[in-house]
């Protein structure tokens, strides 16, 4: 091989090895699969919160973040801070079934945790 494919070997390699060097067999912090109930949630989120809290609930320029004092409520009282609102944020009562509420807190919840 000559000196430009063994560059070029090492710039494609190098992120693949550092990547997969940082991999550990370890639990799944999100064990619904695609299409399952928390991942639902997950794209629920990314249609009605994200454009406020972010894409991932971190925070964004309108709204706090949902992933911080999460677990100093009780789901009860998340699901109906989303369902009738709170402060600024719209009740969503209206606009999503409490099963879609309900994915949604346990998105964040297990985001949280992870």
């Amino acid at each position: 091989m000559n000196v430009k494919k063994w560059i070029m070997l090492a710039v494609i390699s190098a992120p693949l090895l550092f990547v997969l060097s940082g991999c550990k067999k370890k639990e799944n912090p999100f064990p619904d699969h695609i299409g399952g109930k928390i991942f639902q949630g997950l794209k629920t989120i990314n249609v009605k919160c994200a454009g406020c809290h972010g894409t991932l609930g971190e925070g964004g320029m309108r709204a706090p973040s949902l992933t911080k004092g999460v677990n100093n409520i009780t789901t009860e009282q998340f699901v109906a801070i989303v369902r009738d609102g709170r402060g600024g944020m719209p009740a969503f009562g209206s606009m999503l079934k409490e099963e879609e509420i309900r994915q949604i807190v346990d998105w964040i919840k297990k985001l949280s945790n992870s």
